[in-house]
């Protein structure tokens, strides 16, 4: 039989980190079916953040006692497909089948998503220096990642590496159907797919970034209030968010409405917002 793998590519904000806690608390099952998600215990639940430096040595010991599939996963190599330029050469070379996968969600969403993140990731810089997203507001934040961000290039620039498979582009929504695809309904149906949501990356809500951010420009803000606010915050993920309005969703979808339409022509994926389709 072929040997495969399926190479998951991202995109951050788009259920990685569940993805992989599924796969983590189902590698035994997996290996007796042959699959092998293979992890060195590190905090990351992704496991290949390293894959620029995958070698034959390496890959060889991963298909190890009959294992058949190899799963990888890490969603910063989303806008990084030169980091797969040595498993390209790897599996041309040993005739291995690489299938990549890579989830997206409306980029409204998405954009949510990272200004809850850049806040939980940078909030000791934000809280010492008094100036939280680099002195934006959430305009000025979300207009710079429109301007960066290339999702068609990123994901044409990985099918291009590995041009045998046609990449799977889905939404976040369907990650349990497309591995359901790839395994099979027998397999996949006997895994636990219920994860604490405690190992999952949870979004703040806008409201709370929008406060906290507020109360870090305001010198009249004790730095230990705005630390309680930051933690009462990640007990409020669950709560309505006020800040989700619909006129920043309509600012957003429209501002990415370009790079929809590229995904839709390119890859067949409609990913605009519910509201902002025909």
């Amino acid at each position: 039989m072929t040997r495969r793998i399926l190479l998951h590519v991202g995109s951050p904000k788009c259920g990685s980190t569940y993805l992989q806690q599924v796969m983590l608390q189902n590698r035994d099952r997996l290996e007796r079916a042959r699959i092998r998600y293979p992890h060195d215990g590190s905090g990351h639940p992704g496991n290949a953040g390293d894959l620029a430096e995958l070698d034959a040595a390496r890959l060889a010991a991963h298909f190890d006692g009959g294992i058949e599939t190899l799963i990888l996963s890490h969603e910063d190599l989303y806008s990084l497909s030169k980091r797969g330029d040595a498993l390209a050469g790897l599996a041309r070379e040993q005739g291995i089948e690489v299938q990549l996968i890579a989830f997206l969600r409306p980029f409204s969403e998405f954009i949510y998503g990272d200004y809850s993140q850049f806040m939980k990731q940078f909030f000791d810089t934000f809280l010492a220096e008094r100036r939280p997203y680099g002195g934006r507001d959430f305009e000025g934040f979300a207009q710079r990642r429109i301007d960066t961000m290339k999702p068609a290039a990123y994901l044409r620039q990985w099918q291009g590496r590995f041009p045998q498979t046609p990449l799977i582009l889905e939404s976040h929504r369907n990650i349990r159907q497309v591995i359901t695809a790839l395994l099979g309904a027998e397999l996949v149906d006997s895994l636990d797919w219920q994860v604490d949501p405690n190992r999952v990356n949870r979004s703040l809500r806008m409201q709370d970034c929008d406060s906290i951010a507020a109360a870090m420009r305001d010198p009249g803000v004790e730095a230990e209030e705005i630390k309680q606010m930051f933690r009462d915050a990640f007990h409020q993920v669950a709560e309505s968010d006020p800040g989700k309005t619909a006129e920043r969703t309509e600012w957003i979808e429209t501002r990415f409405a370009p790079q929809n339409a590229t995904l839709l022509a390119e890859f067949g994926f409609d990913n605009r917002h519910p509201a902002h389709r025909g």
